[in-house]
């Protein structure tokens, strides 16, 4: 849950200056993805004639802390630099291993000479035995608590072992012994004007930019590396033990190579490469890009080629230079008071082009083009499994059960590590959907291996294209949500949700007896982006309900029993559609308002939750009108009968109902009133008024909405 970027300026005349500007920029609008530290180098040549590389380290993210010496000037980096400068790369971290703190802080080096310097994406599964081998081999000294120390002392190792090796067959040494997931970005003094970058299991692009065009040619030929191979795999045994061979993930056997060229090498164009872990770094820069494979090795090399050496998966094709506009994160500071609050009153748009292309409302179809030729497979199917974590799962949950009744197939909704946990048997013949909205979460792609293995049918449901879900799953569909900054998600959530139906309705358009459902839902579907702007426009009650709850809890924590200094406890209770929402905002509430909430079914409480109320409790339910309307209205009476406040969430109408069940206003101080919609589309509206709840209370609370403390967006460890 890191951010990595590196620039390779080939023919340009970059100061180390500018050359530091672009990085800030490119980390901080990855800054979403780790905060807490973040750090720089650029490869430079000094006045005495000597290469080397500068670093920059801080403690904090890198749009607020570390760039004061980058506005301050260059007489400030090192007046001691020769320019122009072609190489730098960056890093945003998410404290995995180790404190947030400057000796933590990537890159890291091989030593104090920075023969090699890495940044790292990912987590090292087995750098406790890599480091016990490197101390043994050599004594080295380890400088910080991080996992990714090791590689770049690693690779100083091979080097120095094998001292006819290129760096990228160095790097692809160092790609043998390691175990986990990485995307790396590696530079050298050793090897200056040269960058090389690699990956497995974390995501790793490359954007392109030059004057003339790129020629490609692939090198069907490779060198012979026998020895290094040999040598690599016998320091793997020695690191691993007996579990070596059986761990071994990357085997160093021959390659294919392709080759980006410039077509007008004589006057040697401009030629900028930029290599990022997420999409939205590049955004402005160049709409060329190429995403790499796991364990590809691209080397960028001074005379303006880059080379990509690749064994599998895919061919030369998937590694081609494509043309993509990139979303950019949307600049409206002005009217929010930060991202979460604008991705929250984004969602109409968001909604609107969830379906956009996708529906005929007049026709009442769906056509999805990711699936449209794996139709026939999907609705053979005998099973349907959604699989993935946090919010993801409870879109999941939100629409099991109209897929359950469009499809009238057996869906089951298990979390992607109770998945691999419980060794589901998994036949060809049944559906597995990865929801990720990232389309990077490292506990999903692991069940996805899981069942590719098992050579089930995978559909992936992301909001980014090309990531690794995207990749690797059999079709899929996108989203459309835009990029989310926010750690909490919000609108990717609704547009999750969506497409989720919108599968449903796919798989049972052709099934007659289905007509008059799918005919509902679509409707539901027409009105909905303007009921969510509806919904939106009512935000100030719920900055009343924020004060509410905040008042009960001052009196409950008078009242209790055992020692707390402020009780932070609230019960968020629906049922049917609802429960699955109830979930959602008690995940949201703890993620950005650090507040101890359950989401829980309505029906649980007398089965346990209930020792928990006591006078002045602070209870939300979801009473909308639906089927489970009565038992809903049955639940708070018997929170009100020990003396619980409970705030509810009903639809329009049932406000002659909601007074008719309690004469005394005081026994409900509050309620919030839903548009009302098809019943599997209520819970997208039920959420929105959460979502904004949320965001409130953690401002009441003083919380940073956008980057709440221990937590990062994309969860690639």
């Amino acid at each position: 849950m890191c951010g990595i970027c590196g620039c390779v300026f080939f023919n340009s005349s970059v100061t180390s200056l500018e050359l530091l500007r672009q990085l800030q920029q490119n980390m901080a609008r990855m800054e979403y993805r780790g905060y807490d530290s973040c750090g720089a180098a650029i490869q430079c040549q000094y006045r005495d004639g000597d290469p080397g590389i500068e670093l920059f380290k801080a403690v904090g993210s890198p749009s607020e802390r570390f760039w004061p010496v980058v506005e301050a000037g260059i007489d400030q980096i090192n007046p001691g630099l020769i320019q122009p400068i072609q190489l730098g790369m960056g890093h945003t971290r998410w404290a995995t291993h180790g404190e947030a703190g400057v000796p933590n802080c990537h890159p890291h080096v091989s030593s104090d000479k920075r023969e090699f310097v890495v940044v790292h994406n990912g987590q090292i599964t087995n750098f406790a035995q890599i480091r016990n081998y490197l101390k043994a081999q050599r004594n080295w000294d380890f400088y910080s608590e991080t996992d990714t120390e090791v590689i770049p002392k690693l690779a100083l190792y091979f080097y120095e072992q094998t001292p006819n090796a290129t760096f990228p067959d160095v790097v692809e040494q160092v790609c043998q012994v390691l175990d986990g997931a990485y995307a790396l970005i590696f530079m050298s003094s050793l090897f200056p004007n040269e960058v090389v970058a690699t990956k497995c299991g974390s995501p790793l692009i490359i954007g392109v930019k030059s004057d003339s065009r790129l020629h490609l040619s692939d090198c069907r030929t490779s060198l012979k590396r026998t020895e290094s191979a040999a040598y690599a795999n016998a320091v793997r045994e020695e690191v691993n033990g007996s579990d070596g061979a059986a761990e071994a993930g990357y085997q160093l056997d021959e390659p294919n190579h392709m080759i980006y060229k410039p077509s007008d090498s004589k006057s040697k164009p401009n030629v900028q490469y930029y290599f990022s872990s997420d999409r939205p770094a590049l955004g402005g820069i160049t709409s060329y890009c190429l995403d790499l494979h796991d364990f590809d090795i691209a080397h960028a090399r001074g005379n303006g080629e880059l080379e990509i050496s690749y064994k599998y998966p895919g061919s030369i094709a998937d590694r081609h230079l494509k043309y993509q506009e990139f979303d950019q994160i949307s600049e409206e500071e002005n009217t929010f008071s930060c991202k979460t609050e604008q991705e929250i009153h984004q969602q109409r748009s968001t909604i609107e082009s969830a379906v956009r292309g996708r529906v005929d409302f007049d026709n009442h179809t769906v056509k999805l083009g990711g699936i449209q030729a794996y139709l026939h497979e999907i609705r053979r199917s005998n099973r349907i499994y959604m699989i993935g974590m946090g919010t993801s799962i409870h879109a999941a949950l939100a629409t099991q059960h109209v897929l359950t009744s469009l499809t009238n197939k057996s869906v089951s909704v298990v979390q992607a590590t109770q998945f691999i946990d419980m060794g589901e048997p998994i036949a060809k013949t049944d559906l597995c959907i990865f929801i990720s909205q990232s389309g990077e979460t490292a506990d999903t792609k692991a069940a996805l291996d899981y069942c590719n293995r098992a050579g089930a049918l995978t559909l992936g449901i992301t909001n980014v294209v090309g990531s690794s879900i995207c990749q690797n799953t059999t079709c899929g569909i996108h989203v459309n949500a835009g990029v989310e900054v926010g750690v909490a998600s919000t609108k990717a959530y609704t547009s999750q949700y969506i497409c989720l139906v919108l599968l449903g309705i796919a798989i049972a358009q052709d099934f007659f007896s289905m007509k008059g459902q799918i005919r509902e839902i679509i409707d539901g579907l027409r009105e909905l982006p303007m009921k969510a702007e509806e919904v939106l426009n009512n935000k100030q009650q719920l900055k009343a309900l924020v004060e509410l709850i905040q008042e009960c809890q001052n009196v409950v924590k008078e009242c209790m029993m055992f020692n707390t200094d402020r009780s932070n406890s609230l019960y968020i209770l629906g049922r049917g559609y609802q429960y699955a929402v109830a979930r959602e905002a008690a995940l949201k509430i703890k993620e950005i308002a650090y507040m101890h909430a359950e989401g829980l079914c309505s029906s649980e409480l007398k089965h346990g939750p209930l020792a928990m109320v006591q006078e002045n409790f602070p209870v939300i339910l979801f009473a909308v009108n639906d089927q489970f309307k009565t038992h809903a209205f049955n639940a708070m009476n018997q929170l009100v009968s020990r003396g619980c406040v409970p705030y509810l969430i009903i639809t329009e109408g049932d406000e002659v109902e909601l007074e008719n069940n309690f004469k005394n206003k005081a026994e409900v101080p509050f309620h919030f009133v839903l548009p009302k919609s098809t019943p599997c589309l209520q819970g997208i509206l039920a959420v929105i008024p959460m979502q904004l709840l949320s965001l409130y209370l953690a401002q009441a609370r003083g919380c940073n909405v956008d980057q709440p403390r221990n937590l990062a967006k994309s969860v690639t460890v």
